[in-house]
């Protein structure tokens, strides 16, 4: 089950969506995370439950955590573990939305997945703590938004260049040149990508270069190619071979390969030959872990 929440006015210039998911394990033990150039929160709930990311198909110890993540803007694919139960509560950000949680941290997640709580402390594990205490996924979506709201309340004020640039670039994916957006926000070369990197988390080539790669994967989601020099050229690369050299580059497939799990999930798709395997214990429900006996205090 998945439900998902559009945000309260506040949050609207920095939240893409709020979502929360319970589901059983799924047939494959691992999923792509195809970048899409935003930061996500996820915080699982299970009582047990760990969190893993996987840098390639090779990667095989991974990482894992127990706790919440932020998981930093990234210009090239990874991998989740997705063979066990899992009932999660998250954030997706808007492009530059997460500055105003994260402050300048944001250029040191670029392709990492890290701890919430090495970035918000203790406050990061007794929020967890309450949305394992909370029952019913709308309630949980509520009470993080309401916690975001209170983050929100001692935010730094927003750079508004840097938004305009985010805006611009996203007119046109397919057609995005960094140069004018430079000397349109009156700033030196240098001085504009630290500033856009600082905001997003990725520079701006490399954020162009993921938007371009998500135009792509949204137009292969709805209809498979049949004339991948048509599709390039509609996605705005140079070339078919500049396209298959992208693509390799950021997932370390061919275009072909390419099958999402939905077509309105166009960043998910299985890893081939990820097979399941024999669960090892049946983990509590999201039910269950909220209406458990509490320990005396």
């Amino acid at each position: 089950m998945l439900l998902t929440r559009r945000p309260i006015a506040p949050l609207v210039p920095h939240v893409e969506m709020l979502w929360a998911s319970e589901r059983g394990a799924q047939p494959h033990t691992r999923e792509f995370n195809l970048p899409t150039g935003r930061v996500d929160i996820v915080i699982p709930l299970l009582d047990g439950q760990r969190i893993s990311r996987y840098r390639s198909h090779d990667d095989a110890a991974g990482e894992h955590f127990d706790g919440g993540v932020v998981h930093g803007a990234h210009d090239r694919a990874c991998q989740r573990d997705t063979g066990s139960s899992s009932c999660v509560v998250g954030v997706h950000f808007k492009p530059g939305g997460a500055a105003a949680f994260f402050g300048g941290a944001l250029p040191a997640l670029r392709n990492r997945t890290v701890p919430l709580d090495a970035l918000w402390g203790p406050s990061a594990r007794a929020l967890r703590e309450d949305l394992q205490d909370t029952p019913g996924l709308h309630a949980r979506l509520l009470h993080l938004e309401a916690y975001l709201m209170a983050r929100l309340a001692l935010a730094p004020h927003d750079d508004r260049l840097m938004a305009q640039a985010v805006q611009a670039m996203a007119q046109d994916p397919t057609a995005i040149h960094v140069e004018p957006q430079q000397r349109a926000s009156g700033l030196g070369p240098t001085r504009f990508i630290a500033r856009f990197e600082r905001h997003v988390g990725l520079t701006p080539k490399r954020y162009a270069r993921v938007l371009r790669f998500h135009t792509l994967l949204s137009r292969l989601a709805l209809a498979p190619s049949s004339d991948w020099a048509l599709t390039a050229a509609e996605a705005g690369y140079a070339d078919q071979s500049h396209l298959i050299h992208e693509f390799r580059r950021i997932t370390g497939l061919t275009p072909t390969a390419y099958a999402p799990l939905q077509p309105d999930q166009p960043s998910h798709m299985a890893v081939p030959g990820a097979v399941k395997k024999p669960p090892i214990r049946p983990a509590a429900g999201c039910l269950a872990w909220a209406n458990r006996p509490k320990e005396p205090s």
